[in-house]
């Protein structure tokens, strides 16, 4: 081999052997993320506006409490409790007395986190009959009771919304054309990636090591 063929085929080999480049990814970030709660809430011939409201989009939890429900002819309950953030959403309702529903309960709890709900019944009765502490989602039940008629529940109802989001109520009380009482409701939003905006700088390259055969 002539001296200046040897030469470059040298400096190919070095320079196929030196480290790759390989340009990453666009880097993404969190963005978005919500959660809602509210307590109590009823529309029909009682209205009852959602009581605690919460909704937040930040990262630290608000909260709002209230110690008894507003007297109204439909339900009695105390410590109201609501407490959202992105993603996040609690709320519960404790001593629930529905005396026309025959419905009374010690502590009624719902959670939502991110995409997942769960709800907890503590000693929560109908018509004398003591309801499942955590009922699967979607669970439902009637009764026919004396001078009221049919009563449906829906217990851990779960609804799935568009962009990944839940809301979650752990008890959807309906007579039928009449009344509905919503005990324990919260929805939540995840946070979703977001691209990096037009314009920013491309991260930089990573080395990839490598090496070709040099033939001469």
């Amino acid at each position: 081999m002539r001296p200046t063929h040897l030469a470059k085929s040298l400096a190919l080999a070095t320079a196929v052997a030196a480290p790759l480049t390989i340009s990453a990814p666009a880097s993404h970030a969190a963005a978005g993320g919500h959660g809602a709660a509210h307590a109590l809430a009823a529309n029909g011939p009682v209205t009852i506006p959602p009581t605690p409201l919460v909704s937040s989009s930040g990262p630290r939890p608000e909260s709002m409490s209230v110690v008894r429900l507003p007297a109204n002819p439909l339900a009695d309950a105390s410590a109201l409790t609501a407490t959202a953030k992105a993603g996040h959403a609690r709320s519960s309702v404790a001593e629930l007395r529905v005396a026309r529903a025959a419905l009374s309960a010690r502590v009624i709890t719902a959670r939502c986190t991110n995409s997942t709900g769960t709800t907890h019944l503590a000693d929560v009765t109908l018509a004398g009959r003591r309801l499942q502490a955590s009922p699967a989602p979607n669970s439902a039940l009637t009764v026919s009771l004396d001078g009221v008629g049919k009563v449906t529940l829906v217990l851990n109802k779960q609804v799935r919304k568009p962009g990944g989001g839940l809301s979650v109520t752990a008890i959807e009380l309906t007579i039928p054309g009449v009344q509905t009482l919503s005990v324990a409701s919260v929805s939540c939003t995840p946070a979703a990636p977001a691209a990096s905006p037009p314009g920013s700088p491309a991260p930089a390259p990573t080395p990839v090591p490598g090496n070709l055969p040099v033939t001469g």
